[in-house]
């Protein structure tokens, strides 16, 4: 008897069409260029187009540069450049190497996708899986990984080619796998211990903060891997990146523990205790968690829902050791942000130093998603509409920074208020016009920004309609799966 073919059962898994939806959303923007995705895709196209790491026939994209006995070098953690090589191998073998400001835009449009939209879509499946394996209830497990996806700093991060989303994708990765271990034995635990350290160790490879990530979920894994000598496994699938890294450092920067910011150009590199890490800043805080300047809970209030989600965790006793972690991580890259002597990260719309953070953040949030069991039904429905006015006003949020530009003036003190949202209203979308070839684009000229709609003909926020419909389509898939799931199981347990 022939079985049911891979594809219809694809098609009907719940997952499928969150993954799609986020995917399409992360993928239908291109934010064109700046001095951080300049000196990371100049690397990249270094190692394909010249076969070296130096950036020195295109170090004039970018400032974030290191100088190194007279060559420049992405000053910038190597992971997403690396990542992006296959594409754009691909890209140059198929469209030819990218010669016009116009091809090179496309060529990294392809680079950014494959390296950090992917990756980031596939993290909001991963988060599924860890919200159900800590004890989530199903749905809210997928309207918290939407909500994470689509509602926080993830979407506009997941179409920059940055270091921060990616990282952030590889440590939850990471803990996923570290979390799934705990509950194994034999082969299957050993495999996840490795593969999860390997991920956390190329976290790092990506932006050097995800450091303290990689921390916690090794102690996590102290406390609750059985029998302890498997955490070994974890630390030996963490060392294959942690020597990538090293031997990359010790090739260029000369010592393994040589990090390229010893070499920036950038002055605040050179600043406070430690490469621009100082004392703790009362006045930053506020500014990145709740000012409008740059405060995560001002542009995505429904990770506040994270404080009375780990105390739920915490009293539904089988998590605690998770809530700690997911905690934890969190609260040392605040001490870290605050601490640094450029907080803000350059122009930004949000704390972008806290996105690695962001699922873990998440996690906590998730589990104050659902009311309690024992909650009367007008309870449930305050309950319900509080969260829903939260995650719609967070959405609505992100969707118009993505839309418009992430990266905001830094000058600018009201990111949303006085830039971001005036220009949606007005329909003013994709406004970056500086490539991602040339940092002396004209502040004037034509945007070398764009949206999927935007290529289609449509103009102003009507270039936002085929993302509507996919969005419709999405959800309209997703209920269809969720009945189909809902009708097999009944005949199963009939």
């Amino acid at each position: 008897m022939r079985g049911p073919s891979f594809i219809p059962k694809l098609l009907a898994h719940p997952g499928a069409p969150l993954f799609a939806l986020v995917f399409i959303a992360y993928a239908y923007f291109y934010q064109a260029g700046g001095w951080n995705q300049n000196g990371r895709f100049d690397m990249t196209r270094a190692i394909v187009e010249k076969g070296t790491s130096s950036i020195d026939a295109y170090h004039r994209n970018t400032g974030d540069k290191a100088r190194v006995r007279g060559h420049y070098y992405c000053e910038k953690a190597p992971a997403t450049s690396w990542l992006a090589v296959p594409a754009h191998a691909a890209w140059c073998a198929l469209a030819g190497r990218p010669a016009s400001r116009a091809a090179i835009d496309r060529a990294a449009y392809v680079s950014t996708v494959f390296a950090v939209s992917l990756p980031a879509a596939l993290a909001v499946l991963g988060l599924v899986w860890l919200l159900g394996a800590l004890g989530c209830p199903p749905l809210t497990r997928f309207i918290g990984a939407a909500g994470y996806g689509l509602a926080t700093l993830a979407w506009p991060h997941a179409t920059l080619f940055y270091g921060q989303q990616l990282s952030a994708a590889l440590s939850l990765g990471g803990f996923a796998l570290v979390v799934a271990a705990r509950d194994r034995t034999g082969r299957g635990q050993r495999l996840c211990l490795g593969a999860g350290g390997f991920l956390l160790g190329a976290s790092v490879m990506a932006d050097y903060p995800a450091i303290l990530c990689a921390l916690a979920v090794t102690i996590y894994a102290a406390v609750r891997v059985r029998p302890l000598a498997r955490v070994a496994w974890l630390v030996a699938g963490g060392a294959v990146p942690a020597v990538l890294l090293a031997a990359y450092h010790t090739s260029v920067f000369g010592g393994p523990l040589h990090l390229p910011y010893e070499y920036s150009l950038m002055p605040y590199r050179h600043q406070g205790f430690f490469m621009g890490l100082g004392v703790p800043s009362g006045e930053v805080l506020l500014n990145i968690l709740v000012t409008p300047y740059r405060g995560l809970f001002f542009s995505a209030p429904w990770l506040l829902l994270a404080v009375p989600g780990a105390v739920r965790m915490w009293r539904l006793g089988g998590p605690r050791a998770e809530a700690v972690v997911c905690a934890a991580i969190p609260l040392l890259y605040l001490w870290m942000n605050a601490a640094m002597v450029d907080p803000y990260g350059g122009w930004a719309v949000g704390p972008r130093f806290l996105v690695p953070s962001l699922p873990f953040l998440a996690v906590l949030a998730c589990f104050a998603l659902s009311p309690r069991p024992d909650a009367s039904r007008a309870e449930r429905w305050i309950h319900a509409g509080v969260a829903a006015v939260l995650l719609l006003y967070s959405a609505a949020m992100m969707l118009a920074a993505t839309a418009v530009k992430p990266e905001v003036p830094i000058h600018i003190r009201h990111p949303f208020g006085d830039y971001v949202l005036p220009r949606f209203a007005a329909g003013k979308l994709a406004v970056n016009p500086q490539s991602i070839d040339m940092a002396g684009s004209p502040p004037g000229g034509p945007p070398h920004a764009w949206n999927l709609g935007q290529l289609l003909g449509l103009d102003g926020l009507a270039s936002l309609v085929p993302l509507g419909l996919a969005a419709a389509l999405a959800v309209a898939w997703a209920a269809w799966a969720s009945a189909r799931s809902v009708s097999a199981s009944a005949s199963a347990s009939r």
